[in-house]
């Protein structure tokens, strides 16, 4: 599934909102304090008035502390004997604020630091300072001395530093929590050594700490705390963990959470033979192996989480026995085999999540058949041989589903008629199931309690329905063969109706339909017609995808549009200049109008500070490119302005882009040099790309997910009662669905390898520079061999000259080389067979020389084509062999000798003319000289005729009598 860091703060969110905290300070007795006491020791009075004068109190939450009676302020308790303070509750809990607003947690939040005047609350038994901000100060070593503590609460409260060993000084603990809020926030723990002295503790909870030095010894550590039940050493940097415990001392602990670690290891089994164990957690680990059939040890399970790891092999059979089972999450492991059917025997199953795994074979009626209980299901195979799902036509399931999420599975063709029984779903995602043919009415009707609907990449046809009533909902109905106009979904925060055959015009009406829309996709369809002007009354649009359809006419007015950060208009028929109000609010962040009709200058787009994505390409844009773009567009990360008629000189400002990766500006008419600046673009150093963009990216992403998901979740947790840890991890899971919506997002076009190619939602990966079909001239500049991470540089059909760089090798990740159709000279540098990574090479119709390299993968460029029109290359795959003997002088050398050759030439050709006109010019002015040369010809011709008769005769005679003999 998403591991993301929308996800992981939910997840910390949701767990501290429903722990099962309360309950374990009820049973515990924390909760018999008195907080009406009528007066209090003056020396914790005055502790606690010295503690609040450290403090910053934005929301006034401490305005109570004031006056003798301190039993009565807020937060604080005591003995109703005694009349000491013996709690401290300061804790924010999470439901009083939003967790994703920095804002409402600062406001909300204690801050500054801890007083060492709270050392006086010598029988504090209870202190919570969860959730308030202690300025990254480390944990106090005098928290030690507070030996009659039972309860201590210090997270997410901006700690950080070193976990002082004096904790362990707390022998009457019983719960102890230094969870952080993240790695920048980082809690760091040398060892655990100190916590054996914690010899009466039931919970312990570390999570989001540096526990990375202490992996090697983390679990003896553990290992002395018999009293334990509930261990959370999640998201702790925990890389060691032995594969046998011989002897296990905390034999009642029920919850274990290790998710989130780095174990990379087989799964230990000694785990699965404690059979206390009600929780276990051990997600996003990198465990390996099979699930061991002493799985059944577990009788008390409740919950077992195992998503994202790498286990392998079946599913145990012994899976059935796991009576008390209500929560089985096996997502994300290369687990393969039949699912076993022992599966439907879990008759108290609530949450079953068997997605993105190997499966094989067939799901059937069999492995439901006892799951009455069951509220969520989710299913999914990643073979290329989909799992078959096969419950039947008319099948009536023993369960009423709230969420149904079935993905690359082999379903009946029919639509499932099963459906119109499960009167309670919230969540319907049928995505690549392979069902078609029409979408039957009942299940249109279903709309007004449908929170998430996803049929994507089905075959579905037929025309949507004109108008349907949803409620704050995400629907995808993308990658289908619907046809028919544009329905009017009202309540919809997130449409995608890509790739279908719908057609016709955008009416101006539909945006008072969806006015709640965040996201809209509506690209590779048939709709002509202009884009409507109403569309700016969607103020919450965050993405808008009209791509690859027919429309024409200019771009209405965007100024309302502040929320706009994705649009893209890209294969339209579109015309005009491309308007300011696109950029009247500076939130936009990606621009593709590729392939359009445009034209103009581009000043409208110098108020787009924000944007990272540019793409132009295949318009009618002519003039130079404008300095301000390198100036006022620093975020720019991919420029695309191929095909249009840019003329002039490439501007040297493109050169200060620090986040530029992409730079294509092939098929213009720029001329003059190639900058050498160009090799201070800094993102090409590199081959990561964690660039501000990519960040900007997904967290507006996720932001466009959270849209339908918190809604979604928040009546998913009211319908059912799910809610805790569990709860998060199926938002999580939730949020797989929303993939489709995000493929168009971040796809554009390139030429690479010698071919147009679609990358699609890879573009941060993609470093090229396309300089191709120019009148660039000069040479190509070294300072370009330093862009280590260049995956792509085309440099053909210009005028370049000059020798082929010498470094070229140091381009060491480069794939694609493209020199093609310039006035190259000289050998080709034996440096490039060092570029592993090559595989498309052209380096036709230059003046190169000398023999090609045949190193490395230079072997296997066998293509003679790529090296054509260099009539002075030899070597394989050339018909023309170098013949040059081993010690053939090169370079300067090489060149002295071609110039001895030709004087030899020239010396030869001028004495034979010399020669030549000595003899037959005296023959032709002397008149004696030449009746004397005739004469001696004639004679000569003469004599050599008698001297063969006479030979001749002879001949014939001695042939004769050699006959007759």
């Amino acid at each position: 599934m998403i591991t993301s860091i929308f996800t992981y703060f939910l997840l910390l969110f949701l767990v501290h909102l429903f722990s099962n905290e309360f309950i374990f300070l009820q049973a515990s007795g924390f909760g018999s304090y008195s907080t009406n006491f009528t007066a209090c020791w003056e020396i914790e009075r005055n502790a606690l008035l010295k503690f609040k004068e450290g403090l910053e109190d934005p929301s006034g939450r401490l305005s109570s502390w004031v006056g003798i009676y301190c039993c009565t302020w807020s937060g604080v308790g005591c003995n109703r004997q005694t009349g000491h303070v013996t709690k401290l509750d300061l804790g924010m809990p999470p439901i009083s604020f939003n967790i994703n607003d920095p804002k409402a947690l600062d406001f909300a939040s204690l801050r500054g630091t801890m007083s060492p005047s709270l050392l006086d609350l010598k029988y504090l038994h209870y202190l919570d300072l969860s959730w308030n901000n202690f300025e990254q100060t480390p944990i106090p070593n005098f928290i030690g001395s507070f030996t009659k503590l039972e309860y201590l609460n210090l997270s997410y409260a901006s700690f950080s530093g070193l976990v002082p060993p004096h904790l362990g000084n707390l022998s009457n603990l019983r719960y102890l929590d230094l969870s952080s809020q993240g790695l920048d926030q980082d809690t760091l723990v040398s060892d655990l050594n100190w916590i054996h002295g914690l010899s009466s503790l039931e919970i312990l909870r570390i999570k989001v700490a540096n526990l990375s030095f202490a992996s090697a010894n983390w679990l003896q550590a553990i290992n002395k705390l018999p009293s334990l039940m509930e261990l959370d050493l999640s998201f702790c940097r925990l890389h060691d963990i032995p594969a046998s415990l011989p002897i296990l001392n905390f034999s009642s602990i029920q919850v274990i959470d290790l998710s989130q670690n780095d174990f990379n290891s087989p799964l230990p089994g000694w785990l699965f033979n404690i059979s206390s164990l009600v929780e276990l957690d051990l997600s996003s680990n990198g465990f390996s192996g099979q699930i061991p059939p002493s799985i059944q040890n577990l009788n008390n399970m409740r919950d077992l989480v195992l998503y994202e790891n790498d286990l392998s092999g079946l599913l145990p059979i012994s899976i059935g026995n796991l009576s008390s089972l209500e929560t089985l999450f096996l997502s994300s492991n290369q687990l393969n085999g039949t699912i076993p059917e022992t599966i439907g025997q879990l008759k108290k199953l609530i949450m079953l999540d068997l997605s993105s795994n190997n499966w094989g074979g067939v799901v059937s009626r069999i492995h439901f058949l006892h799951l009455n209980n069951m509220k969520v299901f989710l299913l999914s195979s990643v073979k290329e041989k989909p799992l078959v799902f096969d419950v039947g036509y008319d099948w009536i399931p023993p369960f009423s589903l709230n969420l149904i999420f079935i993905k690359n599975c082999q379903m009946n063709p029919k639509f499932p008629i099963w459906l119109q029984t499960q009167k309670e779903l919230k969540i319907v995602e049928l995505i690549e199931v392979g069902i078609s043919g029409y979408v039957p009415d009942w299940f249109w009707k279903l709309s007004p309690q449908i929170e998430k609907l996803s049929l994507h990449n089905n075959k579905l046809c037929g025309e949507l329905p004109r108008s349907l009533q949803y409620s704050h909902s995400s629907i995808d109905l993308s990658v289908n063969l619907f046809e028919g106009p544009i329905p009017l979904f009202s309540g919809v925060n997130m449409l995608s109706l890509k790739n279908n055959s719908l057609s016709g015009p955008i009416p101006a009406n539909f945006v008072d339909a969806m006015l709640h829309l965040a996201f809209m996709d509506l690209s590779e369809n048939y709709f002509n017609g202009s884009i409507p002007s109403s569309i700016n009354k969607l103020e919450r649009l965050e993405v808008l995808l009209l791509q690859n359809n027919e429309l024409s006419g200019k771009i209405p007015s965007m100024n309302r549009l502040n929320n706009l950060w994705t649009l893209d208009l890209s294969n339209n028929n579109l015309f005009g200049n491309i308007p300011s109000s696109l950029c009247s609010q500076s939130s936009l962040i990606h621009l593709k109008l590729n392939g359009n009709n445009f034209y103009g200058n581009l000043s409208s787009l110098q108020n787009c500070t924000n944007l990272g994505t540019l793409g132009l390409a295949n318009n009618q844009f002519h003039r130079g490119i404008p300095r301000w773009i390198g100036e006022t567009l620093s975020c720019l990360s991919i420029l695309q302005l191929r095909g249009n008629m840019f003329r002039g000189k490439i501007p040297k400002s493109l050169c200060s882009l620090p986040l530029l990766h992409v730079l294509d500006l092939g098929q213009n008419n720029f001329s003059g040099l190639i900058p050498p600046c160009l090799g201070n673009l800094s993102s090409l150093y590199h081959s990561k790309n964690s660039t501000f963009v990519s960040a900007a990216v997904a967290a507006h992403a996720l932001v466009a997910n959270a849209v339908a998901t918190t809604t979604t979740f928040a009546n998913f947790v009211s319908t059912t009662g799910v809610s805790g840890k569990k709860g998060a991890i199926v938002a999580a899971n939730i949020l797989e669905g929303f993939m489709p919506f995000l493929s168009g997002m971040r796809d554009m076009e390139f030429n690479v390898k010698g071919q147009t190619l679609q990358f699609v939602n890879i573009i941060d990966l993609v470093n090229l520079i396309d300089l191709s079909s120019n009148n660039l001239e000069g040479e190509i500049p070294e300072e370009i061999m330093k862009l280590s991470a260049l995956g792509t540089l085309n440099l053909s059909q210009n005028q370049l000259i000059g020798n082929i760089p010498k470094k070229i090798g140091d381009l060491k990740l480069l794939e694609t080389l493209d020199l093609s159709v310039n006035h190259l000279s000289g050998p080709i540098p034996a440096s490039i067979s060092s570029m592993t990574l090559l595989s498309h090479l052209n380096l036709s119709y230059n003046d190169l020389s000398g023999q090609i390299p045949l190193a490395n993968q230079f072997q296997t460029f066998n293509d003679p084509s790529i090296y054509e029109g260099n009539p002075k290359l030899c070597g394989a795959p050339l018909p023309i062999n170098c013949n040059a003997p081993p010690n053939e002088p090169i370079g300067k050398d090489r060149d002295e000798s071609c110039s001895e050759r030709l004087w030899f030439y020239i010396g030869t050709t001028s004495g034979f003319v010399v020669g030549f006109w000595v003899v037959c010019g005296t023959l032709v002015i002397k008149r004696s000289w030449r009746h004397a040369y005739f004469r001696f010809v004639e004679e000569m011709k003469d004599m050599i005729y008698i001297f063969i008769v006479v030979k001749v005769a002879r001949l014939q005679k001695k042939l004769k009598g050699s006959e007759r003999s």
